[in-house]
């Protein structure tokens, strides 16, 4: 599977957005929705993100997601991971402080396929995003 493909498997769920209205989560959230992503943000302190519920866990969802983006760390990425595991998810984006070994193995084990080692919003963002992903590509060809 592509990192582009990856965003086709909607609705995603996106662990580590903020209702304080900031932070990489609300960006990705943002973006995401903005250019037609069905997105669900999750967050274990709840709340609300741009007029949006932020929800606790997977179980609250209104309709099971088919992939998830994690953006926590530490601890809170492998509570996300296994969370995962028990709704059967088969694919996580794992991002940021939570592409981490540690992490990676627990997916393995649990037999959880993975992206990581690049940002979701060079693959699907706007602008300037999507400039980001153009000399991405270019570079990428060239070597």
């Amino acid at each position: 599977m592509t990192e582009t493909d990856f965003c086709n498997l909607q609705p995603l769920a996106i662990f580590g957005v903020s209702s304080k209205g900031r932070g990489f989560g609300v960006v990705v959230y943002q973006e995401l929705t903005k250019v037609g992503v069905k997105v669900y943000p999750l967050n274990p302190k709840g709340g609300n993100v741009l007029g949006q519920p932020i929800y606790m866990s997977l179980k609250e969802l209104p309709e099971r997601p088919r992939a998830a983006v994690i953006l926590t760390k530490g601890e809170g990425a492998i509570e996300a991971v296994e969370e995962c595991s028990r709704h059967n998810l088969e694919w996580i984006w794992l991002q940021g402080g939570s592409n981490r070994a540690e992490v990676r193995r627990l997916c393995a084990e649990l037999g959880i396929k993975t992206i990581n080692g690049t940002c979701i919003l060079l693959h699907k963002g706007g602008f300037p995003h999507n400039l980001h992903r153009f000399f991405h590509d270019l570079f990428k060809r060239k070597s």
